[in-house]
């Protein structure tokens, strides 16, 4: 059976803030709860940036900055998947310096449009 909102006929989706950075050669991302977890790599070669996910191997090339390839990977990463990897994956602060790091600030939905919540206790 689907929950849905009250209000309305569509699944409550509430947003979630993310940091998504850029530092030495790694994606990082931190939660609302502060926690900071390694994604990935970033590599810089001839001026075009590249990352690719560790946990799901997504990756994509030519991006004119870190910023660019940070809001790829914000804008195409799923909700889900952080959550799994927040679970999953140590907490990496403390262990990189952020200071001077590239940075973006997203909020994501914890469902796409036109995705369904299942309940699974049923």
């Amino acid at each position: 059976m689907v929950k849905t909102s009250s209000k309305s006929a569509q699944p409550a989706s509430p947003r979630q803030p993310f940091t998504f950075y850029a530092a030495q050669g790694r994606v990082y991302v931190s939660n609302n709860a502060q926690k900071l977890i390694d994604l990935g790599s970033l590599t810089e070669s001839d001026q075009r940036f590249a990352y690719l996910l560790d946990g799901n191997q997504q990756s994509a090339d030519g991006f004119p900055s870190a910023q660019a390839a940070l809001r790829h990977v914000a804008d195409h990463v799923r909700f889900l998947f952080l959550d799994g990897q927040f679970t999953a994956v140590e907490d990496a602060r403390g262990s990189v310096d952020l200071k001077d790091a590239a940075s973006i600030e997203v909020l994501l939905d914890e469902l796409k449009s036109g995705e369904r919540v299942q309940d699974a206790s049923v």
